[in-house]
């Protein structure tokens, strides 16, 4: 990790909007052409939806796929973070809430998660017979968190 000067200047210097707007529409991108099956926006707080939804919105239907917004309720207000799911196909987004309903949340079950936003798998021909896994895991820090939230805002804490 940084020290907390560089995170809360990251806070404070780079455009949110934008860059929630940028990490959407890459993440749209995949998901239109099927390199993942859904994503997740980066996870913003409550009082950002309304500046970026119809820029997301938009995103989404110039890349033919869909939004949707969660609130997560299920995570105390005063650490509440919400983002967007995007997919393609509806039983991608059924997937996702049938986890939601087995009580996972991906900020605090993000493993329950790895394989409905195509981490560590692969789509073709015999793609069944293919063993997921990362090549090598490395140590990082979660950029989103750094650009967008309070230093100690992520990872949310279960309470």
């Amino acid at each position: 990790m940084n020290g907390y000067n560089n995170e809360v200047m990251s806070f404070k210097t780079i455009d949110r909007r934008s860059f929630i707007l940028g990490m959407i529409t890459a993440f749209a991108e995949c998901v239109a052409t099927e390199c993942k099956r859904a994503a997740l926006s980066p996870p913003f707080y409550p009082e950002d939806h309304e500046s970026v939804l119809p820029e997301a919105e938009t995103i989404a239907k110039e890349q033919g796929i869909f939004l949707w917004y969660e609130e997560n309720l299920d995570i105390p207000e005063n650490v509440r973070l919400n983002w967007f799911v995007l997919y393609k196909f509806p039983e991608a987004f059924e997937e996702y809430q049938n986890l939601r309903k087995q009580g996972y949340n991906p900020a605090l079950n993000f493993k329950e998660f790895s394989g409905f936003l195509s981490y560590g798998t692969i789509w073709g021909d015999a793609a069944e017979n293919v063993i997921p896994r990362l090549r090598e895991r490395r140590q990082k820090m979660e950029t989103f968190a750094r650009v967008l939230l309070k230093p100690g805002d992520w990872p949310i804490q279960k309470v």
